[in-house]
């Protein structure tokens, strides 16, 4: 299989590839399958994306579902499909329209998951909009402000075992160890083993 590299500015059609490299901005039209997927700047599939490992720096949008062994993003991920990745980690923006399954997702930024979220372990920092988790352990910890309002995390609903959370607005939490800040806000609210309430 050939490589589709991009450098600068340029478009190509999908296909079957053994890696593709876009620095600067690319744009792939259909859907791509590929060992790799790296880069910088911004990359743009008008399709699915199937790849071996995700690593990119910049903005990466993709119009149909996202399938990766790990996805290892600085900058901005926008996913009009479903995201199915064992590893995840982003810094950044993550916006999901569909639904989410991995085995340990990391957040640094800000997330958007319009879908349900499903996975092992979950660990987000920053500002956070999410529909349903089910996972076995969530630690969600406030994002880092310096002079700013610190906004709440808004979760519609959390299944898991364990869970550590701050500024959390939940309407539905169900877990058998839960720790909470003070500034919390859970409407329903069921535990069948210890609370610790901060």
């Amino acid at each position: 299989m050939e490589d589709l590299k991009i450098a600068g500015y340029g478009k190509a059609n999908g296909g079957n590839f053994n890696k593709i490299v876009i620095n600067g901005y690319g744009e792939i039209f259909e859907s791509a399958i590929c060992k790799d997927f790296y880069g910088t700047g911004t990359a743009k599939i008008h399709g699915q994306l199937a790849t071996g490992s995700l690593k990119y720096t910049g903005d990466t949008f993709i119009e149909n579902h996202l399938t990766a062994n790990s996805i290892d993003m600085t900058g901005k991920l926008d996913i009009k499909g479903d995201v199915n990745s064992p590893i995840i980690s982003i810094c950044g923006d993550m916006n999901i329209l569909g639904n989410c399954k991995g085995e340990n997702i990391k957040i640094t930024g800000t997330i958007n998951s319009y879908g349900n979220i499903t996975c092992e372990n979950f660990k987000a920092n920053g500002t956070i909009t999410i529909n349903e988790i089910h996972a076995t352990k969530v630690i969600i910890t406030k994002p880092f402000t310096l002079g700013i309002r610190k906004k709440r995390i808004n979760i519609n609903e959390i299944e898991c075992t364990t869970i550590e959370a701050e500024l959390l607005n939940c309407k539905k939490l169900c877990a058998h160890h839960v720790k909470l800040s003070k500034n919390c806000v859970v409407d329903s609210l069921e535990y069948s083993g210890d609370l610790e309430l901060e």
